[in-house]
């Protein structure tokens, strides 16, 4: 559920960030992701309203941390095609991109719990129910991974 919940929020960040005429990030392109009113049958309108609200909000917050992230990588990868030994610089980068990994990954987590709490009980067990049938379903239609290679 959690990654589903997820995945919804940065379809709509994705969507949300995305100006007319630009193309969205590789992970955001594919299937049109379901939406919450499409997982839970009987959301009332009030229901509605606040996810909405959570999903914005969220969707603002992760974009902001989402900017600093390219920036920094930006200046990772610069850094990193220099032959100098740039690790004085380069450190406190990798720290800044952790930090912000882990912003993210919070608010993804703030946003799953906001949401949870809007839904009844009913609801809430339908919306497992559903995500655990869909990641059943997933791991069914996946590619088996290659046999292990004989090393002699």
């Amino acid at each position: 559920m959690k990654h589903f919940l997820l995945l919804v929020l940065v379809c709509i960040a994705a969507g949300a960030a995305a100006q007319p005429g630009e193309r969205m990030p590789k992970e955001h392109r594919g299937g049109q992701r379901p939406t919450i009113d499409q997982i839970v049958s009987n959301l009332s309108e009030s229901q509605k309203a606040r996810i909405d609200l959570i999903t914005a909000r969220s969707g603002k917050t992760i974009e902001f941390y989402r900017v600093q992230l390219k920036a920094v990588r930006d200046s990772i990868r610069s850094y990193m095609s220099s032959p100098d030994d740039n690790s004085v610089v380069l450190f406190p980068l990798y720290e800044r991109e952790g930090m912000l990994m882990s912003e993210i990954s919070k608010e993804y987590y703030r946003s799953k719990v906001a949401i949870d709490e809007v839904l009844t009980p009913e609801q809430y067990r339908e919306m497992q129910e559903k995500m655990a049938k869909n990641r059943h379903a997933k791991r069914k239609s996946a590619t088996p991974p290659p046999a292990p290679r004989d090393r002699r």
